[in-house]
């Protein structure tokens, strides 16, 4: 157990208004660095804005192994002493047990450790999202046998996602795909049934896991600040910018990843080209497929209008980079809920690709996005060439995705599922 100690700071007075203490379990790592203790970035502001609504916050989440977090490009490490609120937060440190003897040889430990944290918090979350080393389905159980009441959390739904992605690899891969996801939603179809209240990131989640929960809610994880919105004089800057630009700027921010079918995006963008759109596309990301990328740029011949300069870790930079396009094209696969496609509805950058529940519900009301059917990136990219060659279309586009991302901002999506948790959990 030398890797289990948390560090436990003394609760002070809370903001007034704030209530109550929250357990909250993740499968978003910590990192242990030189001695100290670092947080993903986003997840370092998530705890924060739990703290504005809670009177102390414990986080328990998995410690990622220092050699596996060297090589892990595209995470933000944040010291703990980031925290504003470190005074009331207490972190619990987790083993890394996604291997089945690793789960096995600390589950024990790690079940007796959460049992503690139950027991001593007024509220509880558990995000789950594995089948194998989720600590935060094992705290679910034990809430449950405790009665204790708790609030369950989903990001995307992880079997179907495990299905999609490997859709074209080998029988042996996709027969080991079939069982594993096949027992991770008989496994999360248990722990949802027990929680009292299911908080579902998106339409996809909400529609995959609703059914088997007493009371549920979409809700939007995302770490944007009102600040973060574009200002009226930038968006008829934008607008009128490119009334008179030669060029239609795409762009994307996220890992070259097989949910997020970069090679599609590739084919897309070509259809486009061939079409006569005047184009230009940039992808901000790192991943497993950037060799394969790479090959579909040379194949297609689209060098000169599309870049792949890799991870962006300055979030300002990024969220410029976004205000600044035209578009943001996007081609996922699986069911899941992006925080990029927020991030560019809040930037007025429109978002055109692959149709879903989550888009629809970021669009429904004042616009904003132009969606194909999955796969079809042929449709796509005809599309995109028809909003590049008709700029009325496009700037109509652009202002109704500015008015779709008014809603979103951290504040208040975490004010609205804290008290979510203090009623139902």
């Amino acid at each position: 157990m030398a890797d289990l100690p948390h560090l436990f700071s003394p609760p002070v007075n809370a903001p007034e208004g704030v209530r109550g203490n929250m357990l909250l379990v993740i499968p978003v790592p910590f990192r242990r660095s030189k001695g100290a203790l670092m947080i993903e970035a986003q997840a370092t502001n998530g705890i924060d804005r739990w703290a504005d609504n809670f009177e102390q916050v414990t986080v328990a989440a998995p410690v990622m192994p220092e050699e596996l977090a060297r090589t892990s490009n595209g995470i933000v490490w944040k010291d703990e002493s980031a925290l504003m609120a470190r005074e009331r937060v207490k972190l619990v440190r987790l083993p890394w047990a996604y291997e089945l003897t690793d789960f096995l040889r600390h589950y024990g430990a790690v079940k007796l450790l959460l049992r503690r944290h139950i027991r001593e918090c007024s509220h509880l979350q558990f995000a789950i999202g594995a089948l194998v080393g989720d600590w935060a389905a094992v705290a679910a159980l034990e809430a449950a046998a405790q009665n204790r009441k708790f609030a369950i959390h989903a990001d995307r739904v992880e079997h179907e996602l495990l299905l999609r992605v490997t859709r074209g690899a080998s029988w042996p891969r996709r027969l080991k795909a079939d069982v594993f996801a096949a027992l991770m939603r008989r496994y999360h179809r248990r722990v949802i049934r027990k929680c009292s209240v299911g908080l579902w990131h998106g339409s996809d989640c909400f529609h995959a896991y609703s059914s088997w929960c007493p009371e549920n809610f979409t809700i939007h994880d995302i770490h944007t600040k009102r600040s973060d919105y574009i200002s009226e004089p930038a968006l008829l800057k934008k607008v009128t910018g490119l009334e008179t630009s030669s060029v239609v700027d795409i762009c994307y921010a996220g890992r070259l990843d097989p949910m997020k079918a970069p090679l599609d995006w590739l084919k897309a963008i070509a259809v486009s080209r061939d079409l006569g759109a005047p184009i230009r596309a940039v992808w901000y990301g790192d991943g497993p497929l950037r060799n394969e990328a790479e090959a579909e740029i040379s194949r297609l011949k689209l060098s000169e209008i599309v870049r792949m300069p890799g991870f962006v870790s300055d979030r300002g930079d990024l969220l410029a980079a976004i205000r600044n396009a035209h578009m943001m094209l996007f081609t996922h696969i699986t069911p899941e809920s992006p925080r990029c496609l927020i991030e560019a509805l809040l930037s007025g950058t429109p978002i055109v690709g692959y149709e879903s529940r989550f888009t629809g519900d970021l669009t429904d009301g004042f616009g904003g996005g132009s969606f194909v059917p999955t796969n079809d990136w042929e449709n796509l990219g005809r599309r995109i060439a028809f909003l590049a060659t008709n700029r009325p279309a496009l700037i109509q586009l652009i202002r109704n995705a500015a008015r779709s991302g008014e809603r979103f901002n951290d504040a208040a999506v975490f004010e609205e599922r804290s008290r979510l948790v203090k009623q139902f959990a």
